[in-house]
Order: C-alpha cells, then sequence, then structure tokens
C-alpha cells in the first residue's frame, strides 16, 4: 500500500490487506511489517505490540492509551515478522532466547520518525514493543501542553526564578517527559541569554540540539546521582534528571536546588501532596526539603473528544449523582454531557488526542511549615483543599464539563480514593 493509501486506510482496512498473507507468502513479510509500521506512525500510535497467541501473531496499536487491534497473522509468520523488525533494528535475528533493544529510522508522513524496538522471550515466542517518537511533535511550548492559563502563570513564576526543585510525577506514560521538555524548552526560549540547560536521560528519547543532553551509563559508573554531580560543574542554571529513584540523587537534586539551580525531575507517587512527603519518607532532612521543594505537578492523560464528531448526550443516570456528588466547579445540575459519535478523522473512536488532568502544588510558607513537621499526606491535602485547591479529580471534572472529554474517561484514569 502507497503511503496515500495508507492514511485514508481504516484499521479494518488494514486487517483485510493483510489476513491474505499465509506461509506460503513468506516473501510478502518484509512488505507486511513495512505496512503495519508506517500506519503506525500515520494513524498517531504511540506502541506497536506484536506478540504470539493461540490465535496467530497479534498485533495491536496503542492509541491515545487504548489498545486496538490492527492485524492477526498466522502463527507460523511470527517469527518471520518478528525477525524483520530486528533486522530493522539492527538487532540479532538469529538470538531468540535474549532480551534485545534497538532503534529504527522510518519515513512515513513528514520527515522521519523514530521507533524505539524492545525484543523479549516469552513461553510462546518473542514479543516485540516497538515506541514511536516524533521530535516534532515531542517539544511544546507550555501554553500547548494543555494546563488552564492560571496554571501555567505560577509555573512559570516559579521556573524562571531559575532555583529550587521542581518535579512532576504520575504513573508511565503520563506525560512527564514531555512535560519537562516543554518547561526546559520555556526557560531556553525565554532566558536563553541567562540559562545554560543540560540533561540526564535513560534513555536519551529525543535529541533535539537545542541543549545538552546525557545518556546514562551504568556500565561505567554514570547513573543519575553521578551524571547529575558531573552536571553541576558544567557552571549550569538548568538541570534536568530523568528520574529521582534514590536517595543519593534525591540529596544532590536537592542540595543543587538550595545552591542557585533550577532541577527539574520526576518521582514515582500518587498526587502532588503524596510527592512532598515521599521526599522527606526517604530520609531526607525535612528542612532541607522544605528549603529546596518550590512546587511540583502530579498529572494523568485522559482521551481528547474529537471536535469533528463530539455531541452533546443525556447521561447514565446510575453515575449522575456520583457526578454531581463530586462536582465541585459550579452548578452540577446545569452540566452538559458528551460523546464522540466517532468519524474517519478519529478512526471511529470519538476521541482524537490526550490533555492532561493536573494538580498543582506550590509549595509556599505554610506548606514548608508542615513539611517541617513532617506532616501526612492527608492532612497536607485536606489543608490544601481547605484552602480552594483543585485535585486530579477536580480539573478532570472541570475539562469534562468543558466538553474537552469524558466524564467516565476522567472517573477511569483518576482514583477518588487518591483525587478527594
Amino acid at each position: 500500500m502507497h503511503l496515500d493509501e495508507l492514511r485514508r486506510a481504516s484499521l479494518p482496512d488494514l486487517a483485510r490487506h493483510i489476513q491474505g498473507v499465509t506461509s506460503k507468502d513468506a516473501f510478502r513479510i518484509s512488505e507486511v511489517c513495512d505496512v503495519l509500521l508506517k500506519k503506525a506512525v500515520l494513524a498517531r500510535v504511540s506502541d506497536v505490540h506484536i506478540e504470539p497467541t493461540v490465535r496467530g501473531s497479534r498485533v495491536r496499536y496503542r492509541i491515545d492509551g487504548v489498545f486496538q487491534d490492527a492485524a492477526y497473522l498466522p502463527v507460523e509468520l511470527h517469527e518471520q515478522l518478528v525477525s524483520r523488525v530486528k533486522v530493522l533494528a539492527d538487532l540479532l535475528s538469529h538470538r531468540r532466547e535474549i532480551v534485545q533493544e534497538g532503534r529504527i529510522s522510518l519515513e512515513a508522513g513528514e520527515g522521519r520518525t523514530d521507533l524505539r524496538v524492545s525484543v523479549v522471550p516469552t513461553v510462546g515466542g518473542e514479543k516485540v514493543v516497538a515506541r514511536i517518537f516524533s521530535t516534532e511533535a515531542s517539544l511544546f511550548r507550555l501554553e500547548q501542553i494543555g494546563y488552564d492559563p492560571a496554571m501555567q502563570r505560577r509555573i512559570r513564576n516559579i521556573i524562571f526564578d531559575l532555583e529550587g526543585l521542581f518535579l512532576l510525577t504520575g504513573p508511565s506514560g503520563s506525560g512527564k517527559t514531555t512535560t519537562l521538555y516543554a518547561l526546559l524548552n520555556e526557560v531556553a526560549q525565554e532566558l536563553d541569554a541567562y540559562a545554560s540547560i543540560i540533561t540526564i536521560e535513560d534513555p536519551v528519547e529525543f535529541e533535539f540540539g537545542l541543549w545538552s543532553q546525557m545518556q546514562v551509563n551504568r556500565q561505567v559508573g554514570l547513573d543519575f546521582a553521578a551524571g547529575l554531580k558531573a552536571a553541576l560543574r558544567q557552571d549550569p542554571e538548568v538541570i534536568m534528571v530523568g528520574e529521582i529513584r534514590d536517595v543519593e540523587t534525591a540529596e544532590v537534586a536537592l542540595r543543587a536546588g538550595l545552591t542557585g539551580h533550577l532541577v527539574l525531575s520526576t518521582l514515582h507517587s500518587g498526587s502532588a501532596p503524596e510527592t512532598v512527603t515521599r521526599l522527606v519518607n526517604m530520609d531526607l532532612e525535612p528542612f532541607v526539603v522544605a528549603s529546596a521543594l518550590t512546587g511540583t505537578i502530579a498529572q494523568r492523560l485522559v482521551r481528547r473528544l474529537c471536535g469533528g464528531c463530539k455531541e452533546q448526550i443525556d447521561f447514565d443516570p446510575s453515575k449522575l449523582d456520583l457526578i454531581r456528588r463530586l462536582y465541585r466547579g459550579g452548578d452540577a445540575e446545569a452540566l452538559s454531557f458528551y460523546r464522540g459519535k466517532g468519524c474517519e478523522a478519529c478512526q471511529f473512536t470519538g476521541f482524537a488526542g490526550r490533555l492532561p488532568l493536573a494538580e498543582f502544588l506550590d509549595v509556599d510558607e505554610e506548606v514548608r511549615g508542615l513539611v517541617l513537621e513532617k506532616a501526612r499526606t492527608s492532612t497536607i491535602r485536606r489543608h490544601l483543599v481547605e484552602r480552594g485547591w483543585h485535585t486530579l479529580l477536580d480539573d478532570g471534572l472541570a475539562k469534562a464539563a468543558q466538553g474537552l472529554t469524558t466524564f467516565e474517561e476522567v472517573l477511569r484514569n483518576v482514583s477518588l480514593r487518591e483525587a478527594m
């Protein structure tokens, strides 16, 4: 199939084009692989999964966080399809018992797109996951991320001070790295004459060429902590650390924030208040955490309703009472409810793209006092909510009320226990 045909083809069309391939057509496997990968790029897919099942070789696309079947191939072709992907990724096609990682550079649509390939052996055969990266689609300005204008202003006030530790938290695939790059881009655009930027990443997913990027290499002792210590000797104003995983990295990051550097990083925790207590629970001195931490954002990604087929609907009565109890943004009785009907532009899913739900904690004097007292997460959250702080759930319900997403999407992605 040519690129124009691929761009127009729906996933059922793609499956019909491929399903005729049998073991007798093994020579066509390179064409099948090419079609599957290029369609993934054109269809805004984030990950391609190729896995052996009892039905055959199953190919699934993750689009906006949700899986859709792209094709099934005969089981006897699975090994050949995996071997073809390995060849493209410059991996060892004859080794089927080891874990391998590589990259594919693919031309589809406008420019070239990189795919990061992971191959692992399973009892049924090898499983392949290819994550798709587009540099042009990954470097945003802050206003393009999806935060509300007031939150953007507060974030800029913090990062433009060029000091302190600023953290993002959320599960894997919640857009943390994309947001970090947007914050770095904001500083690079606005304060280029004053700020030297360096990052320590594992792996370096996007090479922008706009600032210095270090790749973690544990084989030579270059982990996040060692990279951060080395970066501090490079006269930086801004340092991005891919992830804080241990006490040593956290301590160095906090000390750097105290000594006039802006440190941006991620930390695994459930919410913004939990991020604060997590640092204290890592046996870090509360006064250091209180002094260095300037802010933290917890976020989740939800699917955005397709603008071309969005329509107003009557909401499920069984869920209506729950929404009314949770909604704190005004008159719950006047809420409007929407869904995506499905059209060609959104592959008949009703959704096109994703947007973040976020809660932003600005560490002020009152929060610092709670940190010094080693307050529990629930105490900090209750203090913030009493002052009118907006939780992840509040942000999600507000965006659903605006017709940007659905209430079902919000409730699927935000834990009520965590958000209330």
